[in-house]
């Protein structure tokens, strides 16, 4: 029996996303173009108007912001660092700029709010003349990873912001996009896995595209450890909220407790008591909440408070990993991201890529999460990947399992 009762999304891809070259690598950006235009241009302009809030973009600025990435890495080189930590690129923009409003790092979030935005007729234009030029390009690059690079991270690049809009859609209360869905798990007993040496991260001679924060591979010794087979159920964790788990200061310490404090709940943020039990708000509808489905939009302060609950803990990323390659019965990918106990942090021998904002800016005050959601594109989806956010945000798909105490 198939641990998800949908197919899990880190199985749908026949190729290796990472060596994605050629014709294959111009059909997957079209295809994330495509997809990209279907989860925002089918709004309306007032759901375009979005209020100003942490952890999400205007819709206008974001998919600017996606075209100016795309012609910024691929086509206005070589690139160079300034005095400030700003990457400079030696040609000027002729479709996407101005860097100023469109790179991330010279805008600050709150300040997208006031800057002059293309017109959704305009960005339509944009979108489309910056992905042709790229796919010229594209065209005449030698197939090698040095010359497929910034094709692959541009592709990546826009898994990410599409995974975004959703997230904004759920945060807004706008329709679901069209062909979503939240997987049903089959709860099966957790998994052991003897001790081990294990290799986490990515090789320097594998071939293929890797984020800069998978590399170096290294060596890391793991102790047996026990670990769900998938992730927590809403059914579970509603008997942690139903005991008064939400309730219970021991369950909270440090700063879990100081985020606890600020939440006027007893239950997650998406959650409502209804006559008949808990109802859950999926987008733009309040749902009977379905026990079956894995539990989502939690913190990891929350993830953390149904493990002690549970006398149980999150896993390691280096734990996560090696279970999910093991091929045990380990049900990965495709329904929630999924918090683990560790700070997102450098590994051993970290260098900056290109995309020097990627992950050393973010290194110590986010956590590290694994997996991928049931939005996130089946090409992100690779057991090294590594996700991180704020470990108070909820806002994300994720979610959690838990391992046993040691």
């Amino acid at each position: 029996m198939s641990f998800w009762q949908a197919a899990p999304a880190h199985n749908a891809m026949t190729a290796d996303p990472r060596t994605l070259a050629g014709e294959a690598l111009a059909a997957a950006l079209r295809e994330a173009r495509a997809r990209t235009r279907a989860w925002t241009f089918d709004l309306s302009d007032a759901q375009w108007q979005v209020p100003r809030q942490a952890g999400v973009n205007l819709t206008a600025w974001e998919l600017a912001h996606v075209a100016w990435f795309g012609e910024f890495w691929v086509l206005r080189g070589p690139h160079t660092v300034d005095a400030q930590g700003h990457v400079q690129a030696q040609r000027p923009a002729a479709i996407a700029g101005p860097d100023a409003l469109f790179d991330s790092a010279r805008l600050s979030h709150i300040a997208r709010w006031s800057a002059p935005l293309p017109t959704r007729a305009e960005l339509g234009e944009r979108l489309d003349a910056q992905l042709d030029a790229c796919l010229r390009a594209l065209a005449q690059a030698d197939g090698s990873d040095d010359s497929l690079y910034f094709h692959r991270l541009a592709l990546f690049h826009e898994d990410m912001h599409c995974e975004a809009f959703a997230w904004l859609r759920a945060t807004l209360g706008y329709a679901a996009p069209a062909g979503v869905a939240l997987p049903r798990i089959v709860e099966t007993p957790p998994i052991a896995m003897p001790a081990a040496r294990v290799d986490i991260g990515w090789p320097r001679e594998r071939p293929g595209f890797a984020f800069d924060n998978e590399g170096e591979a290294h060596a890391v010794d793991l102790a047996a450890y026990e670990i769900d087979a998938t992730p927590v159920s809403a059914g579970s964790y509603a008997r942690f909220v139903d005991a008064g788990g939400y309730d219970d200061p021991a369950l909270w310490p440090g700063e879990a407790g100081t985020w606890r404090a600020a939440q006027p709940r007893r239950h997650p943020a998406r959650w409502r008591r209804a006559d008949d039990g808990w109802e859950a708000r999926w987008f733009d509808q309040w749902r009977p909440l379905d026990p079956r489905q894995p539990v989502i939009h939690l913190s990891a302060w929350e993830a953390e408070a149904y493990a002690r609950w549970a006398g149980r803990r999150l896993p390691t990323a280096a734990e996560w990993e090696h279970a999910a390659q093991s091929q045990l019965g380990f049900a990965w990918g495709g329904s929630v991201w999924e918090w683990t106990a560790d700070p997102f942090a450098p590994y051993p021998g970290f260098e900056p890529g290109p995309y020097r904002d990627y992950s050393a800016p973010w290194f110590g005050d986010h956590r590290e999460l694994r997996g991928g959601a049931f939005a996130t594109h089946a090409r992100l989806h690779d057991v090294r990947y590594r996700n991180f956010f704020q470990p108070g945000r909820h806002d994300v798909f994720a979610g959690f399992r838990t391992a046993a105490l040691p």
